[in-house]
């Protein structure tokens, strides 16, 4: 909760608005029920027969804005009772040696770890002082102490510097035989014992035959369910009273080995100084507690009983401290009819303009260390939104670094945990994500025209990415989809707000009695009433700001899947259309079909982006969706004497969002006899590449595609269209003379 105050955002709105209950029955009317529109391909029903509706779910903007004010004032409940749950999240220790892992715990070493296991995103965090996605590491194995999991990292501070990719920063096969070969090895067979040796592989090239088990079955692409899982996973148990020995060869060899660079005129000490890390993420479950003090306190006898502090740099140590607000519910036995109105399940959306209070309240804190903010848009919704910040390094002020010994905030999270109903986490939490969907938009031959495009690049196209694996796998995201819109037990969903800290600052804090309930309120067990009536009048009375929306978590999942079937039905026609020309008698395609296709390909890629946003939340002010939000921008191209400026034009679809408060597209962006992107339109959006897309779908290569064929198109439409124009201002034979041009155009194509 946050005090009103002059600087508390409180947004003016107009007399007449729709609660999220009334704008869903709106859609509704011009939409199939939702359970037909996510069925099933052959029990789904024919989004042809919406065809006509298109304009009125997708354009019809009401007059009235959307209003989640209203929509909390027009429940049966005059108020929410919210409490709160502390917790620790993610965990980063900087060790100075695998002696850190006290007995029984046991280091579980292993080889050649997937490369999405690596840290691939720039960190404000610096263990030891390292850049972590910059420098050159790699997964050397886990360990586990009271049933919480730690990955365990090998950084080499004097690798090549790598780029952001967890696929480059991470090492080559060569470097692994050196790792391998010459270090990890040699120490393994110097100090493991026996028993524990025998079990692990003793060279680089029979661990590497280990790991291409599954290729000496004919036929076998991969690891089978039937394969065993040690062998997958090439992980063998190291005692913990071995460590401090077998770290220390790894040390003593590590900085002996040197590798000759490619020229052959130098040696480079490659591996010298090796640097630990310890990270596990996701523990906010296992250590919610009622308060921050008792978290600390599971913390400290669970993971810190497991470790030796003499053998952790306690400046290289962080984690995240968080909190989540629940709405609370009365046990299920509470027969009252209060209890039972307030039984329901409950979702907390920050509100967008929140947000941005609360970052300028964290910046004025410390004004000589700056955040650098994102905030993200909810759902294609103008009034939830969530926020991320963390420091800017700088001279004066790196909150992340070891030796930092200036006050500053190190990063801050704000997010709904609704996210977790409407995708996964090993997803990235977005479903419809794949950039390859849209190419659904094309039937066989152009997917293969498509990739005749790429020939002066890197070949782009894969045999095995066809029409069939692509229905399967929108086949797969619209399952998923039908899954959450029907489902029947619905979630409590909180949100959550976390902070990092080094763990010497909460350790010295918690120490001094800081974080104790009696000194920190805020810290300690919290319960209060949140008034859903009147917002404004209700917050001023009791001097408090409410910073979420509170909305039963029905009515929240049925808006979502609304705005999700806006975009399924015009995407499942364009797709679907393809599929039945394919179907019917084979026939030489026209010039008319491939615009038909390219102009439905640029629509698809326009909804499936808008898709992904409906079901998650969108990063404001990404550069390369400024076709879509943006209606124009400048930008200044590359040259001699800082080049020039031009000016890019979108599509403006921020600017409905604003005024309604959700999505609309404006009625002159589409062709809605036609079903795809106005022509006109088209032509002057400048679309950004985008690292979202699929390779096939790289705007040069679409580019290259449209320019055969959409320029006839927009021709042969102008030439009408100036006939039609001369022919009403009665100018007969220069109609008669466009007409012409126009019929001889369309027969050549023809042709």
């Amino acid at each position: 909760m946050l005090k009103l105050g002059p600087n508390s955002r409180e947004l003016a709105e107009p007399e007449h608005t729709h609660t999220l209950q009334e704008r869903i029955e709106r859609l509704g009317h011009s939409l199939p029920p939702l359970p037909a529109v996510f069925a099933e391909r052959n029990n789904a029903c024919d989004p042809r027969a919406s065809f006509p509706h298109w304009q009125s779910f997708l354009s019809a903007q009401p007059p009235e804005p959307l209003s989640f004010r209203k929509t909390q004032a027009s429940l049966p409940h005059d108020s929410v009772t919210i409490t709160r749950q502390w917790d620790v999240d993610s965990v980063w220790f900087g060790a100075k040696s695998l002696s850190a892992i006290r007995a029984p715990n046991q280091f579980r070493l292993s080889f050649f770890p997937p490369h999405k296991s690596n840290i691939s995103t720039n960190q404000v965090i610096q263990p030891h002082g390292l850049d972590l996605a910059h420098t050159r590491h790699t997964c050397i194995g886990t360990f586990t102490t009271a049933a919480v999991r730690f990955s365990v990292f090998l950084f080499f501070p004097h690798g090549a510097r790598s780029q952001t990719q967890a696929s480059a920063n991470s090492l080559s096969l060569a470097r692994f035989r050196d790792l391998y070969d010459d270090i990890i090895l040699p120490a393994v067979y110097e100090t493991v014992p026996d028993h524990a040796r025998q079990e692990i592989p003793g060279s680089y090239d029979l661990i590497y035959a280990k790991s291409r088990a599954y290729q000496e079955k004919p036929g076998a692409g991969r690891w089978s369910a039937e394969d065993e899982t040690r062998a997958f996973r090439l992980a063998y148990d190291v005692p913990a009273s071995a460590l401090p020995r077998f770290w220390a060869t790894i040390v003593e060899r590590a900085n002996l080995h040197r590798i000759q660079t490619r020229r052959g005129e130098d040696v480079v000490a490659y591996f010298r100084n090796p640097r630990l890390l310890f990270q596990s993420h996701d523990l906010k479950n296992v250590f919610a507690r009622p308060s921050l003090h008792e978290s600390l306190i599971l913390f400290r006898d669970t993971i810190l009983a497991g470790l030796d502090p003499n053998q952790l740099d306690m400046r290289s140590c962080w984690l995240d401290v968080g909190m989540r607000d629940h709405v609370t519910r009365p046990p299920s036995s509470s027969s009252s009819p209060d209890a039972q109105g307030s039984a329901e399940p409950w979702t907390l959306l920050w509100k967008s303009d929140c947000s941005r209070h609360l970052h300028e309240s964290l910046q004025d804190l410390v004004p000589e260390a700056p955040l650098d903010a994102k905030y993200y848009r909810s759902f294609l919704l103008r009034d939830a939104g969530t926020y991320y910040a963390k420091a800017r390094p700088s001279r004066a002020s790196n909150p992340g670094h070891p030796d930092a010994r200036s006050p500053g905030i190190i990063r801050v999270k704000a997010y709904n945990c609704s996210k977790d109903l409407f995708g996964v986490m090993f997803s990235n939490y977005q479903l419809f994500s794949s950039g390859h969907l849209p190419l659904l938009a094309f039937d066989e031959a152009m997917l293969k025209d498509l990739a005749g495009m790429d020939q002066n690049r890197q070949r782009a196209f894969v045999p095995q990415l066809n029409r069939p694996h692509l229905l399967h796998a929108w086949d797969a995201n619209r399952r998923h989809l039908r899954a959450i819109s029907s489902l029947r037990r619905h979630p409590n969903f909180g949100i959550r707000k976390e902070v990092t800290f080094r763990l010497d600052v909460i350790l010295a804090m918690w120490a001094d009695g800081a974080l104790e309930p009696s000194r920190s309120p805020h810290t300690g067990p919290i319960s209060w009433d949140v008034p859903l009536g009147d917002g404004d009048g209700d917050a001023r009375a009791s001097g408090m700001h409410c910073p979420f929306w509170a909305i039963p978590t029905e009515v929240m999942t049925s808006f979502v899947s609304t705005q999700a079937a806006r975009l399924i039905l015009p995407l499942d026609h364009i797709f679907q259309e393809v599929t039945r020309k394919e179907g019917k008698q084979p026939s030489p395609s026209s010039s008319t079909d491939h615009v038909r296709q390219i102009l439905g390909f640029y629509t698809a890629q326009l909804f499936c982006r808008l898709l992904i946003y409906a079901l998650d939340d969108e990063e404001e002010g990404l550069n390369f969706d400024n076709w879509i939000w943006r209606s124009d921008w400048t930008v200044r191209t590359r040259g001699r004497g800082g080049g020039s400026i031009k000016k890019r034009l979108g599509l403006g679809l921020g600017r409905p969002i604003k005024e309604s408060g959700m999505l609309w597209i404006p009625h002159g962006h589409m062709d809605w006899q036609r079903g795809h992107i106005s022509l006109e339109v088209l032509v002057d959006l400048y679309m950004s590449r985008s690292p979202l897309q699929a390779k096939l779908a790289h705007q040069p290569n679409v580019q290259a595609l449209t320019t055969t064929q959409v320029t006839v198109e927009l021709l042969f439409q102008q030439l009408v269209r100036d006939a039609r124009g001369a022919y009403d201002q009665g100018h007969g034979e220069e109609a008669e003379e466009l007409a012409g041009r126009a019929i001889v155009l369309a027969v050549e194509e023809t042709a």
